[in-house]
Formats: structure tokens, C-alpha cells, sequence
């Protein structure tokens, strides 16, 4: 696709919002980027592929002439502006995944072929969440191999799916820690800086049972009810800044040598991985799409229809680059329409 397509990205000074703005810049198509925040994140120079641009304060006339209103911002922004974004014309992206309960509003994934996709009537696509885009395209690449899986895996979240906010008191938390401080507990209301849990705190502004009924809601959409009631799955906040790792068991209906498995997993979005390179959180930074580790012993032993694979992919990138593959695809059906 090679098209000159405008668009404005709300939150362009959050850490999804830059990565947002890296991967419009290397796209195929001609983005014509326009730039927008609320508070202080107005007024700064982001990279624009050869130039920098101005983040402008957001207002209604932000959204003017422009093809797609991306928004990478807070759910309250989203909330307060997204009504301005369509009186305008403009085709809306929710990062952000606020806007589920709206009409005409899809959840969507560009690299899964059997869910819900953008149709002529369609005002508000929302690209599924990484965590679900991650174990969907998983679970539908060894369901097309092997016919029906079971897969059982453990979902480590990073603090950076939180934002600045998550990454500024895991950082806080550590450097208190290491000097025997009390914690800053406003985002977590508890230590999440060197621990793993399950849950952190009643008073956190962060819900884990939200977010991992978020990843299933949209693992069910993308994947459809057959594929993704065939996943189960625990999440747990690691001590991470960055990257979401996931240790999956995989059980196939029949034997299979390790070798049909990893032409299943190999080619497109995903990488696979001998066993001396397995993927950390570190090791995928800015690397596109989705590493996976299985290494040849990996079948239970007796048991040759079980497999233990380690997946990696970072969180932000695979978000923005998801979101860029939607926007595209929304953006051609509009103009389909349009020309008709």
C-alpha cells in the first residue's frame, strides 16, 4: 500500500504515542503526521522521519482534514475528544481500548484472518490488545497445523503497559528498595519492583483482573470463541520496565515431531528461535513482531504431544505496529467507499 494518508496522533509524547509515530514513519504508505497532547506534553519536538514536529495542544480543529485520528492517550482524553475526531470525518484508532461501547466500534487484528475485520459502516476500529494478538496468533497458527490445541500459558506484564506513570514507580520502587526507603505505591499500592504477583492492591489504580479479562474479551474477538476457548491463561506483574514474556504449554490432539511444529510457528510475524537464542524481554526491544524458543527436547517426556515454548515480543512496538496494520486496512475500506 502506497498512499498518502493524514493523520493525527493523540498522546503523541506518551511511550506508546513515540512508538506510534517510529512505525508511521516507516510504513509503506505516506503518513502525514500531525501531532497532539494534552498538559505537558505540548509543546515538544518528536521525530518525524527527516524532521522533527511540534506536539500541538489538542483541540477540536486538530482533527481537521485529517483520514485517521490515532489516539495512544489516556482513557479520559480518548473519552473527552474521540466525539471531536469523528464530527470531523476522521476514521478513529483506540489504543487505548475505551471505546469498546460505542456504536460501530470493532476489536480487530490485521494479522489474524478469521476475526472481525473493518466494514463500510465501521466508525471506531480497536486493535486487540498485544497480550491477546500474542496468544491468538499462536493459538491459530498450531490450530490451522494440528487441527484443535490446548495451550495453558503464564502472562508476565510489564510495567510499561501502564505508561510513564508504571515505569516511573517500578523505577522509584527500586531505587527506595536499594536505599531502605518506603515505597512509592500510587500506581501498584505495592512492591512490584523485584517480586511477581498475582494481584496489587485494593487501592492500585491498576486492575489485573481487568486487564486479563481485557485480554480475553479480545482473544475471543480475533480468534474467534472455538480457538480461544481451546487458551487458558494466569496473569502475573513482573518486575519488568519493558517486553511481555509468556511460558506456554501447548498440547497437540495427536503425536508430533518437533520439526512439524516449528514449520507451524515459523515465517511472517513470528521468529523462532534455536535454543542458545531464546528471547528475553530485553533481547526483543524494538524488534518487530513475535519471538518464540522451542527447543528439541521440548515435548514432555513419554509425551510427544505436548510442547513447552517460551514467547517474547515487545509490548509497545507490537502495539504501534499492530495499530499502523488496522489503520491501513480501515483507511482502504473507507476509501472504497468513498469512491463508490
Amino acid at each position: 500500500m502506497d498512499t498518502n494518508l493524514r493523520a493525527v496522533v493523540i498522546g503523541a509524547s506518551s511511550l506508546l504515542g513515540k512508538e506510534l509515530i517510529d512505525e508511521l514513519n516507516a510504513s509503506q504508505s505516506a503518513w502525514e503526521l500531525r501531532l497532539a497532547d494534552t498538559g505537558e506534553g505540548t509543546g515538544q519536538l518528536v521525530a518525524g522521519g527527516e524532521e522533527a514536529l511540534l506536539v500541538h495542544p489538542l483541540s477540536p480543529d486538530i482533527f481537521d482534514g485529517r483520514d485517521v485520528a490515532f489516539f495512544a492517550a489516556d482513557p479520559e482524553t480518548v473519552h473527552a475528544h474521540w466525539r471531536e475526531a469523528q464530527t470531523a470525518g476522521a476514521a478513529i484508532v483506540d489504543l487505548a481500548a475505551s471505546l469498546e461501547d460505542q456504536p460501530r466500534a470493532i476489536v480487530t487484528s490485521a494479522w489474524i484472518a478469521n476475526g472481525p475485520k473493518p466494514a463500510s459502516d465501521t466508525a471506531i476500529v480497536i486493535p486487540a490488545h498485544p497480550a491477546a494478538l500474542m496468544l491468538g496468533v499462536l493459538a491459530s497458527r498450531l490450530s490451522a497445523a494440528f487441527s484443535r490445541v490446548h495451550l495453558a500459558a503464564t502472562v508476565l506484564e510489564p510495567a510499561s503497559q501502564q505508561g510513564s506513570r508504571g515505569m516511573d514507580e517500578m523505577h522509584q520502587q527500586t531505587v527506595s528498595l536499594l536505599g531502605f526507603h518506603s515505597l512509592p505505591q500510587e500506581v501498584y499500592d505495592a512492591q512490584v519492583a523485584f517480586n511477581l504477583r498475582v494481584s496489587v492492591g485494593e487501592a492500585a489504580t491498576v486492575d489485573m483482573g481487568q486487564i486479563a479479562a481485557t485480554i480475553r474479551r479480545h482473544l475471543n474477538l480475533i480468534a474467534g470463541d472455538t480457538t480461544a476457548a481451546s487458551v487458558a491463561f494466569q496473569l502475573v506483574q513482573a518486575p519488568v520496565f519493558h517486553g511481555y514474556t509468556m511460558s506456554v504449554y501447548a498440547e497437540l490432539p495427536a503425536d508430533a515431531e518437533p520439526s512439524a511444529v516449528r514449520r507451524a510457528l515459523s515465517g511472517d510475524l513470528l521468529h523462532l528461535t534455536t535454543p542458545t537464542e531464546a528471547p528475553n524481554n530485553q533481547s526483543v526491544t524494538q524488534e518487530p513482531g513475535i519471538s518464540i524458543a522451542l527447543t528439541e527436547d521440548a515435548a514432555t517426556p513419554g509425551n510427544t504431544r505436548g510442547y513447552w515454548l517460551w514467547m517474547a515480543a515487545d509490548n509497545l512496538k507490537l502495539a504501534a505496529r499492530h495499530a499502523v496494520a488496522c489503520a491501513e486496512q480501515f483507511a482502504a475500506v473507507r476509501a472504497t467507499r468513498t469512491s463508490r
